[in-house]
């Protein structure tokens, strides 16, 4: 038996979208010109979330449970730690079954030790998601 031919989303694609717009309509100091993206540009920001898909299985014939790893960076320890709290709320406030179904929790905020000295903070979500028909 074959299984059913679904299409999943791009979850980095969907979270950056979604995340770079959520981040825009907010007015928190911390959140002015924050970079989304799924790798950091070669000028690093002053404030950057960071997405990408660290994997994850097909669930059933139309969901899949994908990794989101997200890096959450600011100039300020203060700033990156709201900005870090904020991104985290957005990401849990997603579902809506289009295509997020669901949000977990795989590994809250650690501090990233990197050699910028640029404060930061990584997580990760398991984000289920529905696909689509071919």
């Amino acid at each position: 038996m074959q299984p059913a031919r679904i299409l999943f989303p791009d979850v980095p694609l969907w979270a950056t979208t979604y995340l770079r717009a959520a981040l825009a309509a907010r007015s928190e100091a911390y959140t002015s010109g924050v970079h989304v993206d799924t790798s950091m540009p070669d000028k690093r920001p002053k404030r950057a979330v960071i997405c990408r898909r660290d994997g994850g299985p097909r669930l059933d014939s139309a969901r899949e449970s994908a990794r989101l790893a997200v890096q959450v960076w600011a100039g300020t320890e203060q700033d990156v730690n709201d900005l870090t709290c904020l991104v985290r709320a957005l990401i849990w406030a997603a579902p809506n079954g289009d295509p997020v179904v669901r949000v977990d929790d795989s590994a809250g905020p650690s501090t990233i030790v990197d050699e910028s000295k640029q404060p930061g903070r990584y997580m990760t979500f398991d984000v289920i998601v529905r696909g689509t028909p071919l």
